[in-house]
């Protein structure tokens, strides 16, 4: 059984050798194809080196349309062209031909961008020339979208310059404030202070002038005490020496009256009998009691010390209330803080970005695409080692019959099965050189990438191969002859790799068509690469599709086995 398969694997490898048209099918032809397709199609998926002729009409003049202008030209993948007027620009895309969209900066685009309006571009496009024009507007609205960001940013910080600005010139108006308050109130504090020493002063010199004045009243009241005094005391002396003579003159009258008396009683003596006829003599006046007291006691003076005593008291020092009416001080109310917090409603808000990101976490550029050769290399590779197991196993089988090579084996007591066996595994080994040899150029003519583990390729490339192996060996016992297995086979093959993405994104598919084509090899095998090369996720992420694909190997070499058992048996 093994001897039978050695010599079917053999032979295989011999008839490989001889066969220049079967090594050009599985190694040029892959590689020229790859070339063809991908050079035609880099610029579809934006990691190309094309670049894109635009017409640009600047009308504007200002910073926006020349910040516009310098974006464009430092993008590598634009070719600027300038054009002096609309009309010229649109005639470069239309007639002439020379751009694939034309870029209008209309007038005052740079006014209306400084006054918070929305000013907008205007483009001349070839309809016919779409997706290069969707391109070349994915990176107008990149360049935009920074062009707004620097614009919010610079804004941002103006604004934020303002505020700190205006913040400092708030907390200086308040420091000045709060120092006008403080001296107001040292002012008041001071007035207080100098109203109750004026009250003092004034109580001081109230008190001083009327000590003064009491003092000039009483020396003037006792010297007019004095004088009176004097005065009285004169007149007193003249009144008692007056009085002394008025006693002394009414005692000499009384003595007087009692001489006269016994004067007339001696003359009634001396008359005798003619007594009788003389009158009696006119009586004295009586002198008034008060002054018949006069010589009994002498007044008492006036008691000048007591009238003194008496008006001193009279002039009591008043009471004098000074009131002085309180300084005016105008009231300084407090000066509110003002928070500028930078969450504040006025803060502008700002501009959401986004960076873009690889599967390790490196930042890559935003539209940067990818090389298209990293989809086109195993694409391509898995619809050339389709079409290789195609011609390697069904088309061989039935040319091995035809020849009678399979019974020549069948009489060196190879059984069938493992000239099948043989076949199998021989042309898994010629279609995993295959997919080696191709990323091999592929990464040495066209840079794909490898992944981040090169060797992990080599897992779906082996389940890939083991499955298309096992898919010719079905398609050989299906067909009748060489006639019906090369175009149905073809047209499988080709159904199947354009379903399963092998020629272009399957996102580009209506989403029907992707529930479908989980039922063909192609799609398992292209997630796995696209995964590894591409997203470049781990090894685990091929894990999945490459056992999907052994599975469908093993269940295309065991229908495929006993399909052609029956097909090739005598």
């Amino acid at each position: 059984m093994i001897r039978a398969v050695l010599l079917a694997i053999g032979k295989e490898f011999r008839l490989l050798r001889r066969d220049p048209i079967g090594f050009f099918m599985l190694i040029v032809a892959p590689i020229a194809v790859i070339a063809a397709a991908g050079f035609s199609l880099s610029s579809l998926y934006g990691g190309g080196a094309s670049s894109y002729a635009i017409a640009v009409a600047n009308q504007d003049g200002g910073r926006l349309g020349r910040a516009i202008v310098d974006g464009l030209g430092r993008d590598r993948s634009l070719v600027v062209l300038d054009a002096a007027t609309p009309e010229a620009a649109r005639a470069m895309v239309r007639e002439q031909r020379r751009a694939i969209v034309a870029i209008v900066i209309p007038a005052g685009t740079s006014k209306a961008f400084e006054d918070g309006l929305s000013p907008r571009l205007v483009i001349y496009s070839d309809p016919v020339r779409y997706l290069e024009t969707v391109k070349i507007e994915l990176a107008l609205a990149e360049l935009s979208r920074r062009l707004n960001m620097a614009a919010n940013d610079e804004a941002r910080q103006r604004f934020q310059s303002a505020q700190a600005r205006l913040k400092s010139e708030i907390d200086e108006a308040a420091r000045q404030a709060e120092q006008v308050r403080d001296a107001a109130e040292r002012l008041a504090r001071s007035a207080e202070r100098s109203q109750a020493d004026a009250k003092i002063r004034i109580r001081g010199q109230i008190d001083a002038a009327i000590a003064d004045a009491r003092e000039k009243t009483m020396k003037a009241l006792g010297e007019a005490v004095a004088q009176m005094s004097s005065q009285a005391r004169a007149q007193a002396a003249s009144q008692r020496a007056l009085l002394g003579r008025v006693r002394d003159y009414l005692q000499s009258l009384e003595q007087t009256r009692i001489a006269f008396q016994k004067w007339f009683a001696e003359l009634q003596a001396i008359a005798g009998s003619r007594a009788s006829s003389i009158p009696p003599p006119p009586s004295f006046p009586q002198p008034p009691t008060d002054l018949t007291s006069i010589g009994a006691s002498e007044p008492a003076p006036p008691d000048f010390d007591r009238l003194r005593a008496q008006l001193e008291k009279s002039i009591a020092t008043p009471e004098v209330s000074i009131d002085l009416p309180a300084m005016p001080v105008a009231h300084i109310p407090e000066v509110p803080k003002m928070a500028l917090a930078p969450a504040v409603s006025a803060t502008i808000p700002g501009t959401i970005g986004f960076r873009e990101e690889d599967s390790n976490g490196a930042e890559a550029a935003p539209l940067s695409g990818f090389n298209a050769f990293d989809l086109q290399v195993p694409g391509f590779a898995v619809t050339f080692l389709l079409i290789g197991m195609l011609m390697g196993v069904s088309l061989a089988l039935i040319d091995e019959r035809e020849w009678g090579t399979l019974d020549r084996l069948r009489a060196a007591a190879a059984p069938l099965g493992a000239t099948f066996a043989g076949k199998l595994l021989a042309r898994f080994a010629v279609g995993f050189v295959q997919m080696a040899v191709l990323f091999a150029a592929g990464w040495l003519f066209f840079g794909i990438s490898l992944g981040r583990s090169p060797w992990a390729l080599f897992v779906p490339s082996a389940s890939i191969a083991f499955a298309g192996a096992a898919f010719g060996l079905l398609v050989a016992g299906v067909g009748r002859s060489r006639d019906a297995v090369l175009p149905v086979g073809a047209i499988v093959i080709m159904t199947m790799a354009a379903v399963g993405g092998c020629w272009w994104p399957i996102d580009f598919e209506p989403h029907w068509m992707q529930t479908a084509a989980l039922a063909v090899p192609t799609t398992w095998a292209m997630r796995a690469f696209n995964d590894l090369m591409i997203r470049r996720l781990s090894v685990s992420s091929a894990l999945l599709p490459s056992a999907i694909n052994l599975a469908y190997g093993v269940f295309y070499m065991i229908v495929g086995i006993a399909v052609a058992r029956r097909r090739f048996a005598p």
